[in-house]
């Protein structure tokens, strides 16, 4: 396996950039291809992912990608226990870079007592304690979770693939085109520096379709964590029905829809899009659209989280604040062992 020598894992700005060299990480051992193969050839009534936070919404994003191909329910999981109708007859794939991801850890306990098949994926830990080592994807350790997306994703990935029984994806190619996008964005119409500065002293709305609605919430988790601000996430067509009604306050708080736009749309959802950018308009909010050209709906999820990624670090660096922190979440921790 690679290792991560050639990351400053002292710098956020860094480890964005590394993203598509991260993308390439080979952790996806022959030793789980084989587990996995054996899982699948007795029969998988579902997949069930765990996990929290940065090591989550790998999960998340690999769901959405997965969900107009898959045959069998796809699930993820953020909480200490897991959904009644996870039994036996599913896989529960636990994510934790750490190891020590406290839900993770007591969602795995609840798995493994109701007799689920179970992979894990983490650097260590007490993780890796319990799980079995035969189906165990060892990630490489010292970056901070959020920014292990990449290296997580590339594990994950090919073990839905296989127990979903689809073909194999080409993370190689996908993380060489996300390596010749980072010069000029593929023409975007805004640098990342460019929709740092807009974003600034402002409150990031992210909204995105089918397989880009996890991106956007990622964005607003990095935002959050890294920019030290607030931000949200919403979905097409959901804010048709509630959202929208509540885009009327954008007169009098500072509100900036990102839209992300998908290759993908159909007429239905653009008419959605510019019609609901149109009322956002009229009420003050006056949306950012991103277009990529991109040539796959994988490489448009990675791709757009490299950037709004990229997007937060600058912001943090705009606002003065230091993206590795996490000094909240550290005394809310201390808070709930006490």
């Amino acid at each position: 396996m690679k290792t991560l020598d050639s990351i400053d894992k002292t710098s956020m700005r860094d480890m964005t950039a590394k993203f598509p060299s991260m993308l390439r990480l080979d952790v996806f051992p022959e030793s789980i291809r084989y587990e996995a193969e054996k899982v699948k050839l007795k029969g998988v009534g579902g997949i069930c992912i765990t996990g929290m936070g940065g090591s989550g919404i790998a999960g998340e994003i690999c769901k959405a990608l997965m969900a107009d191909v898959s045959e069998i329910p796809i699930v993820s999981n953020r909480e200490y226990s897991l959904p009644r109708h996870v039994t036996k007859e599913w896989v529960v794939i636990a994510v934790s870079y750490s190891g020590e991801t406290e839900e993770t850890l007591s969602a795995f306990d609840v798995a493994r007592h109701r007799g689920c098949r179970t992979f894990a994926l983490t650097t260590g830990g007490r993780l890796a304690v319990k799980a079995d080592v035969k189906k165990t994807t060892t990630l490489p350790a010292g970056l901070q979770p959020r920014a292990a997306l990449p290296v997580i994703f590339s594990g994950l990935l090919p073990l839905l693939e296989l127990l979903i029984g689809t073909e194999r994806s080409d993370l190689i190619s996908i993380a060489d085109a996300l390596e010749r996008l980072q010069p000029d964005w593929n023409g975007a119409s805004l640098m990342p520096e460019e929709l740092a500065a807009e974003l600034q002293n402002k409150i990031p709305w992210f909204i995105g379709w089918k397989h880009l609605v996890p991106v956007a919430y990622r964005a607003k988790c990095q935002f959050n964590e890294n920019s030290k601000i607030f931000a949200s996430s919403s979905e097409i067509p959901e804010i048709y029905h509630n959202e929208i009604e509540g885009t009327l306050s954008c007169r009098n708080h500072p509100v900036s829809p990102v839209f992300l736009r998908s290759r993908e749309e159909d007429e239905k959802t653009r008419n959605g899009f510019e019609s609901a950018a149109a009322i956002f308009e009229e009420n003050g909010c006056h949306p950012e659209h991103l277009n990529f050209r991109f040539d796959s709906r994988i490489e448009e999820a990675l791709g757009f989280t490299m950037y709004l990624d990229r997007v937060s670090v600058m912001l943090a660096e705009i606002l003065g604040v230091d993206p590795l922190s996490v000094e909240r979440i550290a005394q809310l921790k201390r808070r709930l062992r006490d």
